[in-house]
């Protein structure tokens, strides 16, 4: 498989587990994904000695796969705010603080379970941070188109075809039903786990992109739901690319790279009923940066029929919504939190909107 691939290329070149490139994708504009990391050997050719890629999603933390992260950190950097490796002039290079595991990351060296790690960076970045899905926003669901971006190899079939330009590619998110029947990957996709690509093949993330952000855009922006982590070779017909579910692990990142000064007061709720519709108001924030809204099947006592069907999605510059798109025939729970990146508040208090009948 793909990670396999990786740790013969590590003997090759003297890398760390290698990373997955960009198959059959196209030149990437910098100014897109200003928050896409580059880790490489400290001190040596960031193009030559770049082995996995990463996202910036806290100025201080990065981003990407566990089998991406050596024990030996003063061996490392990551290179911040620069499309193409080779230039010198551009970006920034910062030296590693601390690397955190998933204390779950089993290093599999076919299919990781929980293959995802954070990087502490000495100081602070100036580059743009990436959101990532929230646990309940559903943004992985299957059939979304998202996009997968890094550096390095764009024939599987040969090892000197590293892009020193940032590639990137579009491709679509498949069922782990799909991703697990027997002509793929036979059951070894878990729920932490999302597969992307075409049942055809032809364009996935490859030998050097472990660590690589896989995003969705939203109406507020790019929101990271994947990492690239295994696959079996690249781009083939039926083996999807298969990435670290990020929506899974959201309490492992948050516990980690948010300091009190990240986390933004808890907002207080309330709501009102205006012609059939419930209005739902709660007090601004300072300084968030938006909110993310919950909704749920209302049940008492609180029973599976509320805890698996909870939703979100992210409001931003408002803090009032009519609720006019939730279903009149069933009662619901709601509540809300502030975000300042990827940093939350507590819940609010619960709201519950009792209209059936």
């Amino acid at each position: 498989m793909r990670y396999i691939i990786a740790i013969c290329l590590m003997l090759i070149q003297n890398q760390s587990l290698a990373s997955t490139r960009i198959i059959n994708g196209t030149t990437a504009n910098l100014t897109d994904w200003p928050w896409v990391v580059s880790i490489t050997i400290a001190g040596s050719s960031t193009l030559q000695d770049a082995f996995c890629a990463g996202s910036l999603i806290h100025p201080s933390w990065v981003v990407t796969a566990a089998h991406c992260a050596k024990n030996n950190i003063d061996n490392l950097q990551v290179v911040l705010g620069r499309n193409t490796l080779s230039n010198e002039n551009t970006g920034e290079i910062i030296k590693i603080k601390k690397i955190i595991k998933h204390p779950n990351y089993d290093n599999d060296p076919e299919n990781p379970l929980s293959d995802i790690a954070l990087i502490e960076l000495e100081k602070p970045s100036s580059q743009a941070i990436l959101r990532i899905a929230e646990t309940y926003n559903k943004l992985d669901s299957k059939d979304t188109v998202a996009t997968v971006i890094g550096w390095g190899l764009t024939n599987v079939k040969d090892k000197s075809s590293i892009s020193d330009e940032l590639q990137q590619t579009s491709v679509p998110i498949v069922s782990n039903e799909v991703c697990n029947a027997e002509e793929s990957y036979d059951g070894d996709v878990k729920d932490s786990m999302l597969c992307a690509g075409l049942a055809e093949g032809g364009t996935d993330a490859c030998i050097g992109d472990s660590g690589a952000p896989l995003m969705v855009n939203t109406d507020l922006g790019w929101q990271q739901v994947g990492i690239v982590s295994w696959g079996e070779s690249c781009a083939q017909p039926h083996f999807y690319g298969v990435y670290s579910r990020i929506s899974s692990f959201n309490n492992f990142v948050t516990a980690n790279i948010c300091t009190p000064e990240d986390i933004p007061a808890t907002p207080n709720l309330s709501l009102k009923i205006k012609e059939q519709n419930v209005i739902v108001n709660w007090n601004k924030i300072e300084p968030a940066e938006g909110y993310q809204f919950y909704y749920a099947p209302y049940s008492d006592p609180l029973t599976e029929v509320t805890l698996n069907n909870i939703n979100s999605f992210s409001v931003k510059g408002k803090n009032t919504l009519t609720v006019d798109f939730l279903d009149k025939n069933i009662n619901y729970y709601i509540a809300v939190r502030a975000y300042k990146g990827n940093c939350y508040s507590n819940f609010s208090n619960l709201g519950t909107i009792l209209w059936a009948n």
